[in-house]
């Protein structure tokens, strides 16, 4: 649309978004955008990634082995845990790709946008499923700002606030966040609870602003510690004098009863752990008293016990810190005319001691027994909540030059990209370290630790045309020029030590480089059939980057060990939409819809096999869906509203070889069929100035599996779907002063539902879930000045 085209009026909300990398009004953008304001960040209490499921349709937020191992799926594209991929979802902090390794708290922040379908063009390599784009709130003209505070049950202590400091040239802002909250999951083994949060934020913010100049400088600080939300296993594969062999007659069982497959795995769990052995594990006398004495009695007695009662015996306990910088300068060239560049750096390291199989059983286990890390890799054989657990350090920089304008009816915007990335893992694995003596103390043990180095260069334009005031035409192409670099540690030149050198050296593995270069594509039509309706129809195609999973090995045509590796994901997919921000007769009212096709080759997947996470490529997926959203307003003191998503994702050709074995994928994971919300709030203003208002929310999705291979090596991997009730009300503006009190209850029903799970059916012959937060409500007060 012609930017001098006159607006329909409207009193429904219009959120400004950056999509294509400019501001535009969501409802003139043919781009599919679930976008939320600051307000309904406040409104529906989004705090942190798990809370954006409810408030956007289509995004599931996977929760693997942990509360604090997140990733994001869009229309059937993800990342798996230990695959060691990019995401394909992909996070933007003031358009600064950065990755974290713990859960983020969202503060003071002016919207969150996310983008579906492959967004190659503007945003890079990777972004094959979407993006999600925080953008945080910069000073103003205004000396102001807020204090949030509220309280809650199982003592939920939260404090935010923001202080804006402005100036005729330099200016400040400066925000912070708290939390703190006991666990609500009982660990009857260790006495503790899991489920607990405690983090703090801070984000400093100074902008420099004269004539066409301007220059913003954001610092973040987040540290996040507590103890993560536990596994609960939910079956186990094989009975007693299983082996775990392909062949074995004694491995198709699933909690004891026979299934028609053909099962195997590298610890045979039943075997290793039968009921009676609990006299002959080191802390076994502990079991007696809950009913179980082995891993069969242990999966009946757990049923007798509450829904957020475990007995994992590593208490996770998680520990990261996170330091964000993003440089943002513009300046304007003219009227029609700017040139910016983005600058930005993170580096982020956690620590998290997981139980990953949800039982209070060691069949595998992360990180030596007692060791604090490299320098102090400890006795493997100790185990328990001595163990050290696994260490992630991730690190971006990255720099982009854009210009971008318009002359007559052109838009355009082109740029150039830099980035440059590190991931480092120590990944100590110790089988069965709760053996006693007389078992032999311990199977086994080894060390994983690696850095995965990557560069990455891209060049891309994007052109708008304005065929009419209200026909546009857009066409948009990037090239991407990307190199990764493996290398295990080896510490000890010259020879191997179990304790200090990573596993691979042991076989000859010194490192390996991979290289590659596609395009990403962007056409799309959009036209306005009147001033409140848009429709659009784009094509457009991605990809995402080959790498190395160094938790694993694999081998060449002549037999030789090789790094286990990955070959470049690419996409492409069909989008109709519509959207509408006017009036249905005298109704304010706003209306999104996208219809969607996509197809993936090469669908980079890890499954767990043996004793390791194996990485490889499906042949081709297809994934198919509708998502819609509708607000509108029948009245000034009623406001409505709904999302819905249907996701119909397969694997089209479903055959991998990852490492060196060949698998069969099916169904697709993480993608629930069904997915939406529903809410309705009603607000009266008051005598006095102030507001009173109630606002109900309603969440609801189908099942899905937490696996990619429940049809065939993975059975029983399948999580029901749930519907959620959240309820708000506010007095606001009291007697028309500046403070604000509310009153909150998020899963009203207190429904016990999983948000995920940990499939390691194939390793340790254990399937686990993560269940989901219970009924919490509280109090908060908020005052503006």
């Amino acid at each position: 649309m012609a930017a001098d085209e006159p607006q329909a009026a409207s009193t429904t909300e219009d959120i400004v978004v950056t999509a294509r990398r400019t501001s535009e009004k969501l409802s003139n953008v043919p781009v599919s955008v679930a976008a939320i304001g600051a307000k309904a960040l406040e409104e529906k209490r989004i705090l942190t990634d798990a809370d954006l499921q409810s408030a956007t349709p289509g995004l599931t937020v996977r929760q693997t082995n942990s509360s604090n191992q997140i990733s994001f799926s869009l229309r059937g594209q993800s990342v798996d845990a230990f695959s060691f991929a990019a995401p394909a979802v992909l996070n933007y902090v003031n358009e600064f790709n950065a990755q974290s390794t713990s859960a983020s708290a969202f503060f003071d922040l002016t919207s969150i946008q996310a983008l579906k379908g492959p967004q190659g063009t503007l945003f890079g390599r990777n972004a094959t499923g979407g993006a999600v784009l925080y953008e945080t709130r910069k000073p103003d003209t205004d000396f102001g700002g807020y204090m949030r505070l509220s309280y809650g049950n199982y003592d939920a202590k939260f404090a935010e606030g923001a202080i804006n400091i402005p100036g005729e040239i330099i200016s400040g802002r400066l925000a912070a966040q708290y939390q703190k909250r006991d666990g609500y999951q009982r660990n009857l083994l260790l006495g503790i609870r899991n489920g607990s949060v405690d983090t703090f934020s801070v984000r400093p913010t100074i902008q420099i602003e004269t004539g066409g100049f301007k220059n913003a400088t954001v610092y973040q600080y987040n540290y996040s510690g507590g103890y993560s939300t536990s596994l609960r296993a939910t079956n186990y594969y094989g009975v007693a004098g299983s082996s775990g062999a392909a062949g074995d007659p004694l491995n198709n069982f699933v909690n004891g009863k026979p299934v028609n497959l053909s099962l195997n795995y590298g610890l045979p769990s039943a075997t290793l752990y039968p009921d009676g052995i609990a006299a002959l594990l080191q802390g076994g006398e502990r079991f007696a008293r809950f009913g179980f004495s082995g891993l069969p009695s242990f999966i009946e007695a757990q049923k007798n016990f509450g829904f957020y009662d475990v007995f994992d015996d590593q208490d996770g306990a998680h520990l990261s810190r996170q330091h964000l910088v993003t440089n943002t300068t513009t300046y304007e060239l003219s009227d029609e005319m700017q040139i910016k560049n983005i600058f930005g750096y993170n580096h982020s390291r956690s620590r998290d001691r997981t139980d990953v199989d949800g039982t209070p059983f060691d069949p595998l286990q992360i990180g030596f027994g007692g060791g604090t890390g490299p320098a102090n890799p400890g006795d493997p054989a100790v185990g328990g909540r001595s163990a050290e657990g696994y260490t992630y350090v991730s690190q971006q920089l990255s720099n982009e030059l854009q210009i971008s304008g318009k002359t007559g009816n052109l838009k355009y915007i082109a740029g150039l990209y830099y980035f440059e990335g590190k991931d480092y893992q120590r990944l100590a694995l110790t089988f069965a370290p709760d053996y006693s003596a007389a078992l032999g103390d311990t199977l086994g043990f080894f060390l994983r630790e690696y850095t995965n180095k990557t560069t990455s260069k891209g060049a891309y334009a994007q052109f708008t045309y304005g065929l009419t005031p209200e026909l546009n035409v857009t066409a948009g192409g990037r090239w991407t020029w990307e190199k990764s670099r493996y290398t295990p540690m080896d510490r000890v030149a010259g020879s191997f030590d179990v304790f200090q050198d990573d596993f691979n050296t042991s076989l000859g593995i010194t490192g390996g480089t991979l290289k590659a270069n596609k395009p990403s594509w962007n056409v799309s039509v959009d036209y306005k059939i009147t001033p409140s309706l848009l429709v659009y129809a784009a094509q457009r195609g991605s990809w995402r980057t080959g790498g190395f999973n160094g938790t694993a090995s694999s081998v060449d045509a002549a037999g030789n060990p090789i790094p286990n590796s990955f070959k470049p994901e690419t996409t492409y997919d069909f989008e109709l939409g519509a959207k509408f921000n006017g009036r249905i007769g005298d109704m304010p009212a706003t209306m999104n819809v996208a219809v969607y096709n996509q197809n993936i080759k090469n669908v980079i997947r890890a499954i767990y096999l043996g004793v390791a996470a194996v990485s490889g490529n499906v042949e081709e997926a297809r994934v198919r869906g509708v998502e819609a959203d509708l607000s509108i307003r029948p009245t000034d003191w009623l406001q409505l509203g709904g999302t819905l998503a249907y996701t119909d994702a397969k694997y089209t050709k479903n055959t991998a070889t990852v490492g060196t074995t060949v698998v069969k994928f099916g169904p697709y994971g993480d993608v629930p069929k069904w997915s939406g919300s529903a809410f309705a709030k009603v607000e009266h203003e008051l005598g006095d100035g102030s507001v009173a208002s109630l606002r109900g929310d309603v969440y609801a999705q189908s099942s899905f599996y937490y696996s990619n291979a429940a049809n065939t090596i993975l059975p029983r991997t399948q999580i029901d779907g749930y519907a959620l009730v959240d309820l708000r009300a506010e007095w606001g503006r009291i007697g028309g002063s500046d403070i604000s009190v509310s009153a909150y209850v998020k899963n009203l029903t207190d429904k016990k539902y999983n948000t995920g799970g940990f499939a390691l059916g194939a390793v340790n012959a254990i399937n686990s879930v993560l269940p989901g937060l219970p009924r919490m409500y509280g109090l908060e007060a908020k005052v503006e000045f």
